[in-house]
């Protein structure tokens, strides 16, 4: 009897012994693997990265968003979790694992950092009214710029954002103090500018940055391929 228990005992430990094993080596394999695409797409490093994470007293982790576009005016709302200034090492680990689990993601959405020229500005904007015509696709004479607006702010430790991106028709005299093309991060999927704000914007144009989930509001700084 005690040489049977014997047995089973050290089967069951055998059983555990590959198991724990197995999971050690999936989870090296993965880690080498996340770190060569680390490197490849050319993300930054903590010491460069001008990510939120790293810059912002309080940062909003966003969890889930949606953007459509209603009458000429993208809107975007997000739903995620308040962390007010949080430790260094918590800092650190956000960046980190953003980038692992971009590289981990299976279907590798992304979005792209674009400027739109004054004319493109212009024929988004009727586009998005449903009126663009021969006569927009001309040379415009309506001015317009792009303005971007938090309409909410998140407070609570869960809690939500939303933000619009609209056009407005300015006059003449204005145009001096006023950007007529429209620097914004595309999403391809929708085929809209997010409106998006912040350290994202000043990547160069064409950087494409790699969604951290499933939605476009799941970018960083940190996921941005810039150093290739």
């Amino acid at each position: 009897m005690g040489s049977i228990t014997a047995a089973r005992a050290l089967s069951t430990w055998a059983w555990k012994a590959a198991l724990l094993g197995g999971v050690a080596g999936a989870c090296t394999t993965l880690g080498s693997f996340a770190r060569r695409e680390i490197r490849r797409r050319g993300y930054s490093s903590w010491e460069d990265c001008l990510c939120d994470f790293k810059t912002q007293p309080a940062i909003f982790q966003v969890m889930h968003s949606h953007h459509a576009q209603r009458g000429e005016t993208v809107v975007s709302q997000e739903w995620g979790i308040v962390l007010s200034r949080p430790p260094v090492w918590l800092r650190r680990l956000l960046h980190h694992g953003s980038q692992v689990v971009a590289t981990l993601n299976p279907l590798h959405p992304y979005v792209e950092r674009v400027t739109l020229t004054p004319q493109e500005a212009h024929q988004l904007a009727a586009l998005l009214r449903g009126a663009l015509t021969e006569e927009t696709a001309s040379p415009v004479s309506t001015h317009i710029i792009w303005k971007r607006e938090v309409l909410r702010q998140p407070r609570r430790l869960f809690d939500s954002c939303t933000r619009r991106l609209f056009p407005v028709e300015v006059p003449s005299e204005r145009l001096l103090r006023a950007s007529l093309s429209l620097a914004a991060i595309w999403d391809p999927r929708s085929n809209l500018p997010l409106p998006f704000e912040g350290s994202l914007l000043t990547t160069p144009t064409g950087t494409r940055i790699d969604c951290i989930g499933w939605t476009p509001a799941q970018v960083s700084y940190c996921t941005a391929r810039i150093q290739r």
